[in-house]
């Protein structure tokens, strides 16, 4: 086997040539930088030199062909001093560990401190499940939607150009068995902001009927009038699918719920009488129409996604 007389003082050719045998392709390169040949080198991984040092260091899987190295190299009066560096692929992979540790520390810190300076009550009593009850809903205009659900002798048509999501508690849960029941089966009555606190909702008394919610309890500091008519409502919601409507069925006062779809008007076609419902879209309006109607396409009840 001859040696590799371009030993670390060349780079990969056009041609994909050895320049010290022409005749072969290149079939590897070494950890130390070298491209060699098969004439160049047994190993399809090190040139001649790193493969004979591996040899005499005792290197693991190469005793079989020793004497077969120890043969190509007699006779040629050199000297093997050869130092295998660390190779461009090594100090890659070492870079971009210490890059990557050095990320996880900086976000680390960040994180602790965005963590000490998050309001006590968004970590504790309003918050679980990866539900944040104390953040308020959020509302966005979004493309044209509309879908039709046909019951036993009923059909409703729903329209949205809003989506919405809301994360928040149950205060009370009401099932229904009226003319709209088929499309909007459970009323629920939810609080967000500190009125999510259990203690504070321990306060207040919350009532439901005839599609209605109602809720009275002191007024404290920040407890306003203008506080908890912004931060309650009484919502009518709409199953999208049947796994959604099995986690309707197992909610109950005291949850944590989080509710993602579209804010929709309905109109109910029962053959010979037709109903129609609007949704509101104020957190502030009261009285009649002051409920939003909700087709939820996504439901997380506690720690339990439908």
């Amino acid at each position: 086997m001859a040696d590799c007389q371009y030993h670390g003082h060349y780079s990969k050719t056009a041609s994909g040539r050895c320049p010290a045998h022409p005749e072969e392709p290149l079939t590897g390169l070494c950890s130390c930088g070298t491209f060699f040949c098969r004439r160049c080198s047994p190993s399809a991984v090190f040139c001649a030199r790193c493969y004979q040092i591996r040899l005499h260091s005792g290197g693991a899987g190469f005793a079989g062909a020793q004497p077969a190295i120890a043969g190509a190299f007699a006779g040629t009066g050199q000297t093997i001093s050869h130092r295998q560096p660390c190779g461009l692929a090594q100090r890659i992979m070492i870079e971009s560990l210490l890059l990557t540790l050095i990320t996880i520390l900086i976000m680390g810190g960040l994180l602790f401190q965005q963590s000490r300076s998050l309001p006590a009550v968004a970590e504790g009593q309003v918050a679980g499940f990866g539900i944040n009850a104390g953040a308020d809903p959020l509302q966005r205009s979004a493309s044209f939607f509309s879908t039709t659900i046909n019951f036993d002798g009923a059909t409703a048509s729903l329209t949205s150009d809003t989506s919405y999501s809301i994360s928040a508690r149950v205060d009370s849960i009401q099932a229904y068995d009226d003319a709209i029941s088929p499309a909007i089966p459970y009323d629920l009555l939810m609080s967000w902001g500190k009125l999510a606190d259990p203690g504070t909702a321990a306060s207040y008394s919350w009532k439901q009927a005839s599609r209605e919610g109602k809720v009275s309890g002191p007024l404290d500091g920040d407890l306003t009038s203008s506080y908890v008519i912004s931060h309650v409502s009484n919502n009518h919601i709409i199953p999208a699918n049947a796994s959604i409507r099995r986690g309707l069925d197992l909610i109950k006062p005291g949850d944590l719920v989080r509710i993602d779809g579209r804010l929709v008007n309905v109109r109910m076609d029962m053959g010979n009488t037709e109903l129609s419902a609007h949704t509101s879209k104020s957190r502030t309006d009261t009285g009649d129409g002051a409920c939003e109607i909700i087709y939820a396409e996504q439901l997380r009840v506690n720690g339990q996604s439908f």
